[in-house]
């Protein structure tokens, strides 16, 4: 038996670490709340004062372009032209979950989102998915607190076909349509950037953020195919917060 006969249970046993990091956060959460009732009073129990977790919706869109840059330069807005510029469009919906992942303070969110690759009449386009949680940090930088929130998402990406930039990459050997999803976002808050910092965008939406993405998909070391390897998407893009 050759080592790709271990492949399904090895994606199997991947999916299964995901799923459960995904509800790290909500039970780490649920574990504190409950320990802030129990610490409380009878009184205080009975008129339901225990703090409760904001259930946000968050509504994402995106555009991105093929790279060869490698992750690290990419991070530094360094973008290297691959010879089949494929581009990716994205819509996602996620649902913050939590204020922990895995005890580190976080605002934590799980997503599921649709792709749309286009690839310059190189090969058919195609269609994608995504499922993935995602954990954000917020700062504030310099004299004048100018936000900053950092993300980073960790799951799965499917394409109903390989986009070519992968099978380029890939050569001679193939990629994988289902692969592992790594994402990166820095993103400033347009309220911020309108002088309206600390208020409501407007009655349903918190705040709008504007930022960079990056986007992975990776075989991880051979883990969806026969080789490892990845492509980085480059791009930019508009979330809202919703409640």
């Amino acid at each position: 038996m050759t080592f790709h006969h271990f492949l399904p249970a090895r994606r199997c046993l991947y999916c299964l670490i995901l799923l459960l990091s995904a509800w790290s956060g909500p039970a780490s959460a649920a574990t504190k709340l409950s320990l802030t009732a129990e610490a409380s009073s009878g009184s205080d129990i009975e008129s339901g004062d225990a703090p409760s977790l904001s259930r946000d919706w968050y509504l994402q869109t995106a555009v991105a372009v093929a790279s060869e840059s490698d992750f690290g330069p990419a991070l530094a807005f360094y973008y290297e032209r691959p010879d089949q510029r494929t581009s990716v469009a994205s819509l996602g919906v996620g649902r913050r979950v939590g204020n922990t992942l895995l005890g580190w303070p976080a605002e934590v969110v799980v997503y599921g989102g649709i792709q749309h690759y286009g690839e310059r009449d190189f090969q058919p386009d195609a269609i994608g998915g995504t499922v993935y949680i995602k954990a954000y940090q917020q700062f504030r930088i310099g004299k004048r607190q100018f936000p900053l929130r950092i993300g980073l998402g960790e799951g799965l990406s499917y394409a109903s076909r390989i986009p070519i930039v992968e099978v380029e990459d890939f050569l001679p050997d193939t990629s994988a349509k289902l692969t592992n999803y790594l994402e990166w976002t820095f993103q400033t808050s347009l309220n911020h950037l309108l002088g309206h910092s600390g208020r409501r965008f407007s009655s349903g939406i918190k705040d709008i953020y504007l930022g960079y993405s990056i986007f992975h998909r990776s075989t991880v070391f051979g883990l969806f195919a026969s080789k490892g390897g990845g492509v980085n998407y480059m791009g930019f893009g508009v979330e809202l917060v919703l409640d």
